[in-house]
């Protein structure tokens, strides 16, 4: 006869230090939601099925002399001990019990408070209700020595109080009462309940048991003079006088309570930005949509990741990232049909899912659909920006039969959209799988490769062009798995990228690399310069300089035998910041290099503005050849700009006889290549250098 409400320890509380703005929105959506549960009349707390309080509001927290928040997560007794062996607590754990709501009104031995309590079980605990009802008390007291008493707080009551003979025919009817429903009081004598009452069927069931004593709390949709109508609860209970029966209800209008409740539930089942269902609601929306498949429909599931998010939300800020966010939001809506579902999982992840009865050429035409609209520009600040976007999609049943899988499957095929070069889609595939679980097990062995010793660093000589001699080397890493043998560095520094462990290997790269070479210039009393890679992320981090000055002291190694060898990408990524650390860097006499050069940006322009001494000249920049101008001229104008800006410039990749002598008559200062050696173990190297 009454409808439970949600229990409050299902409401997420969601912070996403990644987004300050969604963090920032979501913040304020909570402090509402607390802000709408201050705002029950009535003292509120919530326990697990483990009776640990889980919410209270303030009023609940007084009520029992405790700070609010301090007693979150501990057991009711160890906060209420006096609820032991008391007719309260039997209630509780009755009603916990037998899942069925349920009313009480007790005297609160504590305060000598008389309370009403109204417990509403739920899957994940209970909810309580309570207010103090001493006057109430104190009125049925005086009502029943007093008429006039009774008349006086009778009108005074702020819930509407409605009194029916046996056959339900109003005798009595309090001015809360004619205000709600619209009535007078000389209206309402005489007329039946049920004017108010939308079909609400007193059974005879229910009568019997108000005869037999007991109170009933009843959710009752009353209607006004006007039609209207608006949720109550309604306490009625029986008493005689006189000889004669009644029935006293007790009004309590719900609208505002109802509202604040939907809005809770709104709040736990979509994004506070968006407005978009979140994960909750999504997973609702898919378990539905598989269990109304039938025969050869499909069910579609798009994962969808926006390609320039990230850098939009760095150039433009959060707030108008928010903005971007939302008018993706706003036109993926207008391209879906009116059974599919669109969310938001965070960040800039949105998932689609699409009942396709056509199948793969369905959803196949929503992501294309999807793809078109997001290459549209879209208004950022002042700006234009097309984002582009990397969906991947999964079947169901072809590709999953249930829904952890499918989105598993659809997450794996959006990664390979992403990195087959983004903006496009792709259907999973089983390989993927296999690709996605050798990976994942590449980076579970990563993790813990450096703690276990089992990387070593291979040197890669350099030699002067002019002289021939070896004047220079290259660190280079590599892993010998336990299992897998030797790693090729292609398939792990990727991962190490991603996950950040390229931070701490690289790290342990630059001390070794230090070490090494401290020992061979000792050894060999000449001057040898170790060339060590540094990723994009080692050179973000602020302490970058005083990493690489704390190596070069701990080795003993002259800072003008390191050479930092750095990305043309990482270069740009903040420029000013790079070239500020750069410089401190060159002022503590280490050698700063472009890697690859050729690969990346080539202009020699934006290098002007870094302290750079050396050029790596990739491979297959030296090789190319248009037609319009010969690689020789090509290479030698490029030599001799870089020597104008003073730099010098290294080839990389040398194999042929051919291409040696190509590089030293177009001026090339160094070369390494397979051609004049082969990455080999520190000793090698002390005998190749002892040789020349």
């Amino acid at each position: 006869m009454s409808r439970q409400p949600t229990s409050f320890d299902s409401l997420p509380i969601v912070h996403d230090a990644s987004l300050p703005g969604i963090a920032e929105t979501v913040d304020r959506s909570q402090q509402r939601m607390n802000a709408m549960l201050e705002s029950i009349g009535d003292a509120f707390f919530a326990v697990d099925r483990h009776w640990r309080v889980i919410y209270a509001n303030r009023k609940a927290a007084a009520f029992v002399g405790i700070e609010l928040g301090a007693g979150l997560g501990r057991q009711l007794l160890d906060l209420a001990p006096m609820l032991e062996g008391t007719a309260l607590l039997d209630h509780y754990r009755s009603a916990m019990a037998s899942g069925c709501p349920g009313v009480l009104e007790t005297l609160w031995a504590p305060t000598g408070a008389w309370v009403e309590v109204r417990t509403y079980p739920t899957d994940d605990g209970l909810s309580v209700y309570f207010h103090d009802i001493s006057e109430q008390r104190r009125a049925a007291d005086a009502l029943r020595r007093s008429e006039q008493r009774f008349r006086s707080l009778f009108e005074q009551a702020g819930d509407s109080i409605l009194i029916t003979d046996r056959d339900l025919c109003v005798v009595a009817a309090n001015a809360s009462a004619c205000a709600t429903f619209g009535y007078s009081e000389a209206e309402f004598i005489g007329s039946s309940v049920h004017l108010v009452d939308s079909g609400f069927p007193y059974d005879q069931a229910l009568l019997d048991s108000l005869r037999k004593g007991h109170t009933h709390l009843l959710r009752i949709t009353k209607r006004r003079r006007d039609g209207s109508t608006f949720p109550a609860e309604v306490r009625v209970s029986r008493f005689e006088d006189g000889g004669q029966e009644f029935f006293q209800a007790i009004i309590r209008d719900l609208s505002e309570r109802e509202e604040a409740e939907r809005r809770l539930r709104h709040l736990a089942t979509h994004d506070s930005l968006t407005g978009l269902p979140n994960r909750t609601l999504l997973h609702e929306r898919l378990q539905a949509a598989l269990d109304a498949c039938t025969g050869e429909a499909s069910v579609a599931v798009l994962f969808l990741d926006l390609d320039r998010f990230k850098e939009i939300n760095d150039s433009f800020g959060h707030d108008l990232g928010d903005v971007l966010l939302c008018e993706v939001a706003q036109r993926l809506r207008r391209v879906l049909g009116p059974d599919d579902t669109l969310a938001r999982l965070g960040g800039d992840e949105f998932v689609v899912v699409a009942p396709c009865d056509g199948g793969a050429a369905e959803a196949e035409g929503i992501a294309a659909r999807l793809l078109a609209l997001l290459g549209e520009a879209v208004p950022v600040g002042t700006q234009d920006v097309i984002i582009g976007a990397s969906i991947g999609i999964s079947l169901y049943p072809r590709d999953a039969a249930t829904r952890e899988v499918l989105f598993q499957t659809a997450d794996t095929a959006m990664y390979r959209a992403k990195a087959a070069g983004r903006n496009r889609y792709r259907f999973f595939e089983a390989a993927m799988t296999a690709r996605a679980q050798a990976r994942m097990a590449l980076e579970t062995s990563l993790r813990p490769a450096l703690a276990r010793g089992e990387f070593e660093l291979a040197f890669q000589p350099r030699i002067d062009l002019r002289s021939m001699a070896m004047v220079g080397m290259e660190a280079l890493i590599r892993w010998n798995h336990p299992q897998l043998g030797r790693v090729a560095p292609g398939e792990f520094i990727a991962i190490a990228e991603e996950t950040g462990l390229i931070t701490e290997i690289g790290h342990w790269v630059l001390h070794e690399a230090c070490r090494a070479t401290q020992a061979l210039v000792a050894s060999h009393a000449r001057p040898v310069r170790v060339s060590v890679n540094v990723s994009a992320r080692q050179l973000a981090q602020a302490g970058f300089v005083g990493e690489v000055r704390g190596a070069l002291e701990a080795s003993g190694l002259a800072p003008c035998h390191l050479e930092l060898e750095l990305t043309e990408s990482a270069l740009i990524e903040d420029m000013d910041r790079t070239a500020a650390m750069l410089g401190e860097l060159q002022a503590l006499g280490v050698k700063i290099a472009v890697d690859d050069f050729g690969t990346g940006y080539s202009g020699l322009a934006y290098l002007r503005r870094f302290p750079i001494d050396v050029l790596k000249l990739d491979r297959s920049f030296v090789l190319q050849d248009d037609g319009r101008i010969s690689a020789f001229d090509f290479v030698k104008a490029f030599v001799d700009m870089a020597h104008a800006l003073r730099m010098s410039v290294v080839a990389e990749g040398v194999e042929t006889a051919e291409v040696l002598d190509f590089l030293r008559a177009a001026s090339c200062d160094e070369a390494q290549g397979y051609l004049l050696a082969r990455p080999m173990p520190l000793p090698a190297v002390g005998a190749l250098l002892g040789a020349h």
